[in-house]
């Protein structure tokens, strides 16, 4: 039987950009807002009753350069939107279903689409004893690809038996299909729940 063990390779969409550009706005709100605050309760010798909370220099040159200042303003808040929008956009793309090139020596490569072999995992997964539902996606790159199955389990099914039956059977004849020795699978298991009885 196939070693398991936690894959390094990512089965979905990574965040991590969107976590680290999460974490850095807060850490840059953190620090605006702790300078403020040591600046308003006087610990650099500055008294919030002898100082106004804008700088009068800084009030001085927005009223001298008002037309420029709005220029400033308005590129800046463009400038905000455009990224916001990116953003926004790059969180909602659809994720990445890769086709896969197959190498063959007769016949030349062959492009198999990520529904066919989705298509084909979850055949062979509902063959499985005590599988009674199968729901299979493709993930990753066409280099790189992964597998995402979602299993319900009949009622009673020996969970131990279908794991192994599961790699022994589909996830290595999907690694033979695609010529690789290691397929990152994320699989999750659901138990089916008994219908309810009436009691008469």
């Amino acid at each position: 039987m196939t070693e398991i063990k936690p894959s390094s390779t990512p089965i979905g969409r990574g965040a991590a950009f969107e976590r680290g550009v999460v974490v850095l706005l807060g850490l840059l709100s953190l620090l605006v807002g702790a300078a403020a605050l040591v600046v308003g309760s006087g610990a650099l010798g500055v008294f919030r009753g002898q100082r106004p909370v804008a700088d009068p220099l800084v009030v001085q040159w927005l009223r001298d350069n008002a037309q420029l200042a709005a220029v400033i303003g308005l590129l800046a808040g463009l400038v905000l939107f455009v990224l916001g929008l990116w953003w926004l956009v790059q969180a909602m793309r659809p994720e990445q279903h890769p086709d896969v090139r197959l190498e063959h020596a007769d016949s030349g490569d062959l492009h198999v689409t990520s529904g066919a072999l989705a298509n084909a995992v979850r055949a062979d997964a509902e063959q499985v004893s005590g599988v009674k539902r199968a729901r299979v996606r493709m993930a990753g790159t066409d280099r790189s690809p992964s597998l995402r199955l979602t299993l319900s389990l009949q009622e009673g099914a020996n969970v131990r038996h279908v794991w192994e039956e599961l790699d022994e059977k589909v996830l290595a004849r999907a690694r033979r299909a695609l010529g690789r020795e290691t397929l990152p699978t994320a699989i999750r298991l659901r138990l089916d729940r008994a219908p309810k009885q009436r009691v008469r």
